[in-house]
């Protein structure tokens, strides 16, 4: 019996995600709850950020665009701070 393997993570939803907010340096951004940004990638809290590096490359390769992507803590929770560089 072959050991079951996670499916990887996929952040193609970002790609169709309409609620950015514009910032001054005429990037875009949008904050998620950690646990949400997780479930909605299908990813593990572990190596989510290493799946994402991945992903961004190829997004920048595909399409010129640029994704980054920070952790910033707060005293409640955890948001995940995506930005977008077209």
């Amino acid at each position: 019996m072959q050991p079951q393997t996670r499916p990887s993570a996929n952040y193609d939803w970002l790609l169709t995600w309409t609620d950015w907010s514009a910032r001054e340096d005429r990037r875009l951004e949008a904050v998620f709850d950690l646990a949400t940004f997780l479930q909605r990638s299908q990813a593990a809290q572990g190596s989510w950020s290493l799946d994402f590096l991945s992903w961004k490359c190829e997004r920048l390769v595909s399409d010129g665009c640029w994704y980054e992507a920070r952790l910033e803590h707060r005293h409640d929770r955890t948001d995940v701070r995506v930005v977008l560089d077209r």
